[in-house]
């Protein structure tokens, strides 16, 4: 029952400098406005209030200015650009207009058309491709923005996943590789390279995932692959290490809590396993299986009444969960046959 989780910043903030800082803000848009105002057909103007509001995702009011400098060039393959992106950035909010993605291919391959050689643009089609699945389109444009500019390595990265979700994975690895080439820090190349090698339960993942925890030593999800790669292979002292390391930086993950438990259960230590799973259900109240897997370990230690409780604590959570059904109607069985 082992579970892969996906993924708070604490801002101080004195009233004095938060006054300052939107006088300043006001009047530097106020003045960019006013300077707009005396000459709307001024282009660099437009642009310098258009990434103004762009680097404060003020996307609307950017996308407004962008818009505006298109209508005074529409053969500026960089403003086409500039609007595909705002659309691609507003299409990741969760009540995007349906439209937007389309939107920014439609700009997007206007750009490509009015400059082939504008990699920006097919490195960001290219990746809208890959939200539709779109993978052997994606490659292609991924391909040739690379052929114009090489030194790129969130494109090298998207090419690396696109090749990835192709199951070709020797051309995956390539990728990801090229992209820590170009950039040593780059984190999310290390990620992938990790889970392609975890799988394989090559040991060279654990490289791969250290040199993750080196840029970021708290990454939740890198923490717990680690321990669950371990674990796999199951070298229950490095997996209960890494599992410590994880909960020293995530003290309430549910999932390497539970996973805890199970190894003290391989262990034959129930008794630490019910620990592990109560801390399971602290870290995560709805855990179903953790309730499961503590009554079992109740019921392993003869504590029938708690086992009872948990299994039926589990079923109210989830009332198709077979495993704690069957353990529950046995358990009844038993003690039905030991009173007579």
């Amino acid at each position: 029952m082992m579970r892969i989780i996906a993924f708070c910043f604490v801002f101080l903030t004195f009233s004095c400098g938060v006054s300052e800082d939107k006088q300043a803000e006001k009047s530097e848009i106020a003045t960019l406005s006013d300077a707009i105002e005396k000459d709307p057909t001024n282009t660099v103007l437009l642009l310098e209030r258009a990434n103004y509001n762009k680097s404060r995702t003020n996307f609307e009011s950017a996308l407004y200015d962008f818009k505006q400098c298109l209508a005074l060039d529409s053969l500026n393959a960089d403003f086409q650009f500039a609007i595909a992106e705002i659309y691609f950035e507003l299409s990741k909010g969760p009540q995007a207009n349906s439209k937007y993605p389309g939107l920014a291919k439609y700009h997007l391959e206007k750009a490509i058309k009015i400059n082939t050689k504008d990699f920006k643009s097919h490195a960001l089609l290219g990746e809208l491709l890959i939200s539709y699945a779109k993978y052997k389109e994606a490659i292609e444009h991924l391909n040739s923005s690379l052929k114009i500019e090489y030194n790129q390595a969130k494109t090298h990265l998207l090419l690396g996943y696109t090749f990835k979700q192709l199951q070709q994975e020797e051309e995956a690895v390539n990728c990801f590789r090229n992209a820590i080439n170009i950039n040593p820090e780059y984190k999310e190349a290390y990620v992938q390279l990790g889970q392609i090698f975890h799988l394989k339960k090559d040991t060279i993942a654990v490289v791969y995932y250290d040199n993750a925890l080196r840029i970021d030593s708290t990454d939740e999800l890198v923490l717990y692959n680690k321990a669950v790669f371990y674990q796999s292979l199951l070298d229950w002292n490095k997996a209960l290490e890494a599992y410590v390391a994880l909960h020293k930086a995530h003290p309430f993950h549910a999932s390497g809590h539970y996973n805890l438990g199970f190894i003290h259960m391989e262990l034959g230590l129930h008794d630490v396993a019910t620990n592990n799973f109560s801390d399971a259900i602290y870290s995560n109240s709805e855990f179903f299986e953790a309730y499961y897997s503590r009554g079992s370990c109740f019921e392993t230690l003869g504590n029938i009444a708690q086992a009872t409780s948990d299994y039926k604590r589990a079923i109210i959570i989830n009332p198709n969960y077979t495993y704690a059904i069957d353990a529950l109607k046995e358990l009844e069985r038993k003690n039905k046959n030991y009173k007579k």
